[in-house]
């Protein structure tokens, strides 16, 4: 789910970092010997992966090899690795949650991934790739012709990433404090440790190969505790029939209100925004995109990572369906078996796999592959960024390709110290998480709308790109930081679905579920679906209406290489018609000339005269 669920998740992960109690049954851990042994063989399998190449391959000598694997990298590791990068320890813990308490709409979802994957194919990867930049920023400095707008979009960049790897690496380290009793920041530590270590000796290569063995780790566990859960409620009808009867199914609902937390189009079209936002412009998967070597190994990666991506969103909606089967009679949260909803899917793990040893370490296992992989993703592509995009366009001396790739892993162990610290700063720091959720999901939009802006207008120009990054940011800040303080304060509550405790031990009564305030401005209730979206339309419309204002871009003189391909052909069509025309009247006027020639050298005139 990632940053998706900006308002519950955030909310949710701030109540579980003031008070998290370990999973415990009777007075022993849940935690058996085999589970700790799949964990370590997690971790070392990645450290290996790591060594190898930065010690015994080709030891990236060369910036272009440690940030782009030289453009040679295979289709299928690397639409594995898009998968498992974008698949974070969120996702797996949070979209059954969500399913569980709110039902099946959100799966709706994967409607948005299916146009988001031609969408990004065929309106942008095709211009990342037939301009040869390395960042998604590099091309906002050959659209615009102007280092701010480029410095700007890489600083939020820069400024997300730093936000999201805490959180990336905080809620796997949340969930194995429930299950071994271990301090998540040591826990923290560890996972830190081991994950700028591969990443920095190994580069981009070692990100992707171990985001392919991570994502088998993290799908694996998928599959066994949607077999096992199903088995033990007595099948999938079975399943089925309780979601049906608990009120969980529910795709359909086609209101407009963009106020209604969850909605068939909300699920569709501001998914399509928030997926084609983050994998058509985030340069963590642009930088993968340009890594194969050409515009169809690209296509193709994106139509594979659209595939797995549905079918382990389609995985997590069903464990949530199971998840409320399993506790159809005795609700966790109500019943305190819990204290959060994240907390019920390794609740509802060690339930079902009691007693088979090892499975519980490789669901965990599973999280935690999905956390590492996300995380060496954004420190890769964080350390090209502040290379290529804050360092070198202002540098007076350029780097060699080995000092670029040494800049590269300085600037990698540097950010990964910095976001140690912010992990283990979380544990106290209960609205820390809360304000990077809010500042994760404004870039997102911001980000997306201007590298749109420029693809879709041919008449932008920097300062509309900038203008309109500027009002997005103040604009979209507003309201999510709004509602962030309305949910703190309890105000905006988004009712769940209801829940039975009549078969707790002891019996319990159901508590109403906390309702909305009236008065809370409507803006700041907007669905967190909506964000990115808001935040594309809001850069599209005011930088289009500043360009205009202050001297817009001449369509004849715009490469069309730096748009979109409808765009591009457009301007070719129109270029040649202008250029045809120019000739033409070259022609007339060179014709016009030697008319005038040929009557003063008549002979006739020259008689007259």
């Amino acid at each position: 789910m990632n940053t998706t669920t900006v308002a519950p998740l955030g909310a949710t992960l701030a109540a579980s970092s003031a008070s998290t109690p370990t999973l415990r049954e009777g007075n022993e851990l849940l935690f058996h010997w085999a589970d700790y042994l799949v964990l370590a063989l997690t971790l070392a399998i990645s450290l290996l992966i790591g060594l190898y190449y930065g010690c015994f391959g080709s030891k990236q000598k060369t910036d272009l090899e440690y940030l782009l694997a030289n453009r040679q990298m295979k289709t299928i590791p690397v639409a594995i690795s898009l998968i498992a990068g974008f698949i974070s320890g969120i996702t797996l813990l949070g979209t059954p949650a969500d399913i569980y308490s709110y039902g099946t709409q959100y799966y709706a979802i994967v409607f948005g991934i299916f146009l988001m994957a031609f969408a990004i194919s065929y309106l942008y990867i095709p211009v990342f790739v037939n301009l040869h930049v390395r960042s998604s920023f590099e091309y906002l400095h050959v659209r615009f012709g102007d280092r701010a707008v480029r410095t700007l979009s890489a600083v939020i960049f820069l400024l997300d990433a730093i936000l999201t790897i805490p959180l990336y690496a905080y809620v796997p380290c949340l969930a194995l404090e429930q299950v071994t009793g271990y301090p998540r920041n040591w826990i923290a530590l560890i996972v830190m440790i081991v994950t700028v270590t591969y990443t920095t000796l190994g580069g981009l290569k070692a990100v992707i190969w171990t985001d392919a063995i991570q994502m088998v780790i993290f799908c694996l566990p998928l599959i066994i505790i949607a077999a096992l859960g199903t088995i033990s409620v007595g099948g999938w009808h079975v399943v089925w029939e309780e979601a049906a009867k608990g009120g969980r199914l529910e795709f359909f609902n086609m209101s407009l209100n963009p106020l209604e937390r969850t909605s068939f189009l909300a699920a569709v079209i501001g998914g399509f925004f928030y997926w084609t936002g983050y994998n058509a412009v985030n340069q963590t998967c642009v930088q993968r995109y340009l890594s194969v070597p050409t515009l169809r190994a690209a296509r193709t990666t994106a139509y594979i990572f659209m595939v797995g991506v549905a079918l382990i969103v389609t995985f997590c909606t069903y464990i949530g369906l199971v998840m409320f089967a399993y506790f159809r009679d005795c609700d966790p949260l109500q019943g305190k078996l819990v204290a959060t909803s994240d907390q019920i899917v390794p609740l509802f793990v060690m339930r079902i796999e009691k007693g088979l040893y090892g499975l519980p370490g490789l669901f965990m296992a599973g999280v935690l592959s999905a956390a590492l992989s996300s995380i060496s993703v954004a420190l890769n592509s964080s350390a090209g960024v502040v290379l290529d995009d804050l360092w070198r366009p202002f540098a007076k001396k350029e780097l060699t390709q080995l000092q670029g790739a040494v800049f590269a892993k300085v600037t990698c162990v540097v950010l990964g110290a910095l976001c140690t610290g912010m992990t283990m700063a979380m544990s106290g720091l209960q609205y820390m998480i809360q304000v990077a959720m809010t500042l994760i999901g404004i870039a997102a939009g911001t980000q997306f709308g201007i590298t749109s802006l420029g693809m879709f207008n041919p008449w932008a120009n920097w300062k509309g790109a900038l203008a309109g990054g500027f009002t997005s940011l103040i604009i979209m800040g507003w309201i999510s930081v709004g509602n962030e303080i309305m949910s703190v304060q309890g105000r905006i509550n988004y009712p769940t679905l209801p829940v039975k405790v009549s078969g707790c031990d002891p019996p319990l009564q159901a508590t109403a579920s906390p309702t909305m305030d009236p008065t809370v401005l409507p803006i700041y209730r907007l669905s967190f679906l909506y964000v990115a979206m808001f935040g594309w339309l809001i850069v599209m419309v005011v930088g289009s209406v500043v360009s205009f204002l202050t001297g817009a871009t001449d369509p004849d003189k715009a490469d069309p290489d730096a748009h979109t391909p409808l765009v591009a052909s457009w301007l070719r069509r129109r270029q040649a018609r202008r250029k045809e025309s120019r000739m033409a009247s070259t022609e007339r006027l060179d014709l016009d000339r030697v008319s005038v020639g040929t009557i003063s050298l008549n002979p006739l005139n020259l008689k007259q005269a």
